[in-house]
This record gives C-alpha cells, sequence and structure tokens, in this order.
C-alpha cells in the first residue's frame, strides 16, 4: 500500500512539474501584463511610440494621418516597397519627409527576407522509380532528372533576364512539364527572384503525392531586396537617408538581420514577437522591435469607453518597463483614417510618451542603453 501510494504522488509531482513548464510564461519577447521591465533612466520621456503605416498601396491614408499626426505634434513612418513608387508619389513623400515623417525600407518588391521551403514540387510517372531536381547556379538553370539512369526531361531558365525571372513565372513553367507538379511556398512568394534558388545537386522529387522543398539563399535575396529598396527610396528622396528596416511579413532571420545591419539600417521591425521594453533584463534587440495592431491592442469601437481605457492601460504598462515599440497598420480596411483621428488625442494627451519615427526611436536605444553582445540594456535593469 505504501509503494502504491509513493508511486501515486511521484506520479502526480511529475505531472505538476510538466505542467508548471507548460504555462511557465516566455520572457524574451512580445509585450504582455507579464512582461519585466524597469523604467527608463533620466527626466525625460516614460515611453517612445512610433506610429508606422506599411506598404505603398497605403500612401494615400498614410498621407491623411502625416497631416493629423502633425496637429499633435507626433512624427510618423512609413514602410515602403518601391517596385511601383512613382515619380508624383515621390513628391507626396518628399513633402513629409519635408516635414519629420520617416520612409523606411519594406523592400523592393515587398517579398519575404527569409522565406521557408520557397518552392514545392514533385514528379511522377509509374513508368519509372526515381526523378530529382538540380538547382545549377553556376549556368542558371534549374533542370528536372528523371529515370533510374537520370535523363534531362526538363531545364528551367533561372537568369536576371531570363523567362522564368520569378518564382510565381517559373512554378507556372514547371507546371507545363509533364509529369511535374508544383506549387508556392507561400503566396507571398511570387515575386521573389529565380535567380536566387540555393544550389542544390540533387533533391528526391520522385513523389506521387508529396512534395520535395526548394530553399532560397537567404543573405542573397535579402541583399537583393533590401539594397534595391533603399537605393530606390533615396534617388527618389535626394538627400535622405534611408536608414529603418520593417521586415514584409513581419519575418526575418539571423541571417537577414545581418545583411539589414551591413546594408547601413540602424534597427528592424518586427511584430508581436518582437522586443517591447528597453527595460527588460534579458536585453532589447533593436532588429526585432515589437510592432502591435491598433485594433487587435484596442480594437475598433473608438466611442467605446473600454478603447479608452485599453490605451491607457497600453500606455501605463509601456511607461513601467521602459518601453520602446511601434503601432502599425496597413489600410483602412484594418485602421481607417477616422479611427486613427479618434485614437491620436488618446496617445497624445500623455505627456510622458514621446511619438516618434522609427529612426528616432532606434537613436534614442543606441544612445540610451548599452550594446553586450547584440543587445541593448539599461544600466538599472541588473544585467
Amino acid at each position: 500500500m505504501l509503494r502504491r501510494c509513493c508511486v501515486l504522488c511521484g506520479g502526480l509531482l511529475a505531472a505538476c512539474l510538466l505542467l508548471a513548464a507548460a504555462v511557465a510564461p516566455a520572457t524574451a519577447q512580445g509585450f504582455l501584463e507579464a512582461t519585466r521591465g524597469v523604467p527608463l533612466p533620466g527626466n525625460g520621456p516614460r515611453a517612445y511610440v512610433n506610429i508606422i503605416i506599411d506598404d505603398l498601396v497605403n500612401l494615400d491614408l498614410w498621407t491623411q494621418l502625416v497631416t493629423d499626426c502633425d496637429a499633435f505634434g507626433i512624427k510618423t513612418t512609413l514602410a515602403l516597397n518601391t517596385a511601383k513608387t512613382t515619380p508624383d508619389d515621390y513628391a507626396r513623400l518628399a513633402k513629409a519627409v519635408a516635414g519629420g515623417h520617416e520612409i523606411a525600407n519594406h523592400t523592393r518588391d515587398h517579398v519575404s527576407v527569409a522565406p521557408g521551403g520557397a518552392v514545392k514540387l514533385r514528379y511522377y510517372d509509374a513508368k519509372i522509380t526515381a526523378a530529382h531536381a538540380v538547382v545549377d547556379q553556376g549556368k542558371g538553370v534549374l533542370r528536372i532528372m528523371a529515370g533510374d539512369n537520370p535523363q534531362p526531361v526538363a531545364e528551367l531558365d533561372l537568369s536576371e533576364n531570363g523567362h522564368n525571372q520569378t518564382l510565381k513565372q517559373l512554378v507556372d513553367a514547371l507546371n507545363n512539364v509533364r509529369g511535374v507538379v508544383a506549387t508556392l511556398g507561400d503566396p507571398y512568394y511570387a515575386n521573389i527572384q529565380s535567380r536566387f534558388l540555393l544550389e542544390k545537386d540533387n533533391t528526391d522529387i520522385y513523389f506521387k503525392n508529396g512534395f520535395a522543398p526548394l530553399f532560397v539563399n537567404i543573405p542573397a535575396n535579402a541583399r537583393y531586396e533590401i539594397e534595391g529598396a533603399k537605393h530606390d527610396i533615396e534617388t527618389g528622396l535626394p538627400g535622405f537617408v534611408c536608414r529603418s528596416m520593417v521586415y514584409p511579413f513581419l519575418v526575418s532571420d539571423p541571417a537577414s538581420r545581418q545583411v539589414a545591419r551591413e546594408l547601413g539600417n540602424d534597427c528592424g521591425r518586427v511584430g508581436t514577437a518582437g522586443n517591447a521594453a528597453l527595460g527588460a533584463p534579458g536585453g532589447y534587440d533593436l532588429y526585432q522591435i515589437y510592432a502591435v495592431k491598433p485594433r487587435d491592442a484596442f480594437g475598433t469601437n473608438a466611442s467605446a469607453p473600454e478603447f479608452a481605457a485599453k490605451v491607457a492601460a497600453f500606455l501605463k504598462k509601456l511607461k513601467e518597463v521602459g518601453g520602446v515599440c511601434c503601432l502599425y497598420s496597413h489600410g483602412p480596411d484594418e485602421f481607417t483614417n477616422e479611427q486613427w483621428r479618434a485614437l491620436l488625442p488618446l496617445l497624445a494627451k500623455d505627456k510622458d510618451v514621446a511619438y516618434v519615427t522609427l529612426n528616432d526611436l532606434s537613436t534614442f536605444v543606441r544612445k540610451t542603453a548599452q550594446l553586450r553582445d547584440g543587445k541593448y540594456y539599461l544600466p538599472q535593469s541588473g544585467k
């Protein structure tokens, strides 16, 4: 009986330990009620917030937001993907920049700088038992090889000026090859350049139902997209230096963030998995800055009492933990100009919070905190 009791207690203890591990809150990233941190030092603002709109297609909304923000002395940022930006667009952007607002790098083609499996494909023919794909960067081609004694079934051009410049064009061409079925790893990978497929001499693609992935050379893709956008912005806005990065689809990885650094970006913004508290004991990564949508943080009914209460609680928490982060949105389907106009007075009412551009936010962090091992720490955070 005693032995059975001990076994039972031991089992309960193990279960409790597993449960505790499962519910232990993450402390390194995000912004939750459990987020820990110390207040910002000195007598200046208690928190820093960047208001930012993503994507060229939302230029009209941002232009109106700039006007509305100017009434409160708030400076904003537009994350610009540049491939389709016109001279007229740059003329409008120049007026905002002259007023102290900012244009951030959102890549040239609005594609992920750190995609996963970019293309998924398979080859099947009941008459054979093997097939593989070869990405030959030296010759700029993708070969489909089939048969027990592999023979080329197709050779597709991956060159910069070829017929399959983008992954979408490549997938369409692959689906015209008998026996091949191909798809994008994600619809948002459509405009990634095919020439950045990673060199691979033998990817097994012989499946009746499954798929095999082909991957992208992440540093090469990121460099092309970030460098291209930086050149476009600085050419379109003479005298302006673009120093802020906003990763499309909130996605980055160590390799793409390193490219952003090398190309002169002082910071990078992600989403709700980023860093919100400069005073956090685990440090603050300037290339993974937290951003949340107003609709998700406060709701969309600006006339509701809980809307103002959520704004106040958000700002209160930021000030407690040395908050340095972003409020971002896209077009009016997420948050309209009317909703922004209702939100701005609630933000501006808190005089202990500074509303600045993304680059000014970065400048504050660099001047205030100490850099160690790639992260910034406040002196009083205990690290």
